[in-house]
């Protein structure tokens, strides 16, 4: 057995044990004025509790989930405009509302514990009336923060056996789409038949960033790849990527674009270079989400094996195909659950893996599926 192999077994092992730890110290919460019973019937806490302002956990730094929770701030937002909305966030997540009309006070979330303990004792001060964490396991610093936190009223996903959390959202179905869970949260606090389309808002710095792109390219469509997934298996190769180039410059006036996490930017210049670079065009700037939107924004399609672009897409109301890998033989039903939710999406579907422990591969497809959903 190696170092690594070991190192994770360990893990594995003391894993449990911390967490139990971390709810013996953190799981406690004093409620005063209303008790767990009368919240737990409640359909309308908002007016019910007379909640003035309310603070979302979305420190996950997982882009698409903030994009999707977006929908939340502004449906909030329409029925109860004054209610202040506080986000916690960790990495580029924070791009995703930096521009949000919705969201009144952006936190920085932090790994360092004493910058952690000064962000809860600031949010403490505030005396927010809610707070809403959506992880479906908490990290024991997880708990320590919503627990210095001190909000008056604590909201949580299956936490009916926690008594750091005074509201519980019982949710176990695995086969609908990840709106329907924040549909949910929103039914307990009183906002019923939400409009579940998510929001993103560019400045006009970010806009012209976009349509000064558009104004070098001479072809009348333009489609933007982006290759990049969370893992080298939802990432399109080398080969892969120039397949699909050489699938859509066959189409007459039609050029290609890319977006990129900046450290792919050389990786993805050497691949422009053995292309046909007089149809293809790369934004060399690219920094941020931000910059990111700009480019899909003018753009005619969008293809994509990531579900945070599959997401950005849908929110600026583009035309997307998106590649999954097959949920067959997974036990995940990943392609349902984090879908696009819009009619413009079509999805192609990578084989699923055959080898036993072996993770599936998203470029087993068929370039020629391009063609024919493009």
């Amino acid at each position: 057995m190696g170092i690594r192999e070991l190192n994770r077994k360990l893990q594995d092992f003391l894993r449990p044990k911390r967490l139990a730890l971390g709810r013996f110290l953190w799981d406690r919460k004093k409620t005063e004025k209303n008790s767990k019973e009368e919240m737990k019937n409640d359909n309308n806490l908002i007016k019910n509790l007379d909640i003035k302002s309310i603070l979302f956990i979305r420190n996950d730094g997982k882009i698409g989930d903030m994009i999707i929770n977006t929908l939340m701030f502004r449906e909030i937002k329409k029925v109860y405009p004054q209610i202040k909305i506080g986000v916690v966030t960790r990495g580029a997540n924070r791009q995703v509302i930096a521009n949000n009309p919705h969201v009144d006070k952006i936190y920085d979330y932090s790994k360092s514990d004493r910058e952690l303990k000064n962000l809860a004792n600031e949010i403490s001060s505030e005396k927010y009336d809610l707070l809403i964490d959506f992880s479906e396991m908490l990290r024991v610093k997880q708990m320590k923060f919503i627990n210095l936190c001190r909000a008056r009223i604590n909201m949580g996903l299956n936490k009916s056996d926690w008594t750091l959390f005074d509201v519980s959202v019982e949710y176990r179905v695995t086969d609908k789409h990840i709106t329907d869970r924040y549909k949910k949260y929103l039914e307990i606090l009183g906002i019923l038949k939400p409009d579940l389309s998510y929001d993103i808002h560019l400045s006009e710095e970010n806009l012209k960033i976009g349509i000064e792109f558009r104004e070098r390219i001479k072809e009348k469509k333009i489609i933007c790849i982006n290759p990049y997934g969370a893992s080298k298996y939802r990432t399109l190769n080398e080969n892969k990527i120039k397949e699909i180039v050489g699938v859509i410059l066959k189409e007459e006036g039609t050029a290609v674009t890319f977006v990129y996490s900046p450290d792919k930017l050389v990786e993805l210049k050497k691949i422009v270079k053995e292309v046909d670079t007089k149809k293809v065009y790369l934004n060399e700037n690219i920094s941020s989400i931000l910059d990111t939107a700009s480019i899909i924004k003018v753009s005619d399609l969008i293809i994509t094996p990531d579900t945070s672009i599959v997401h950005l897409g849908v929110a600026l109301d583009k035309k997307i195909l998106a590649i999954y890998r097959s949920d067959e033989g997974s036990g995940e039903l990943n392609s349902l659950v984090w879908g696009a939710n819009s009619t413009k999406v079509k999805q192609i579907y990578a084989k699923p893996s055959l080898g036993e422990n072996e993770e599936a591969d998203v470029n087993e497809f068929d370039v020629e599926e391009i063609k024919l959903k493009k």
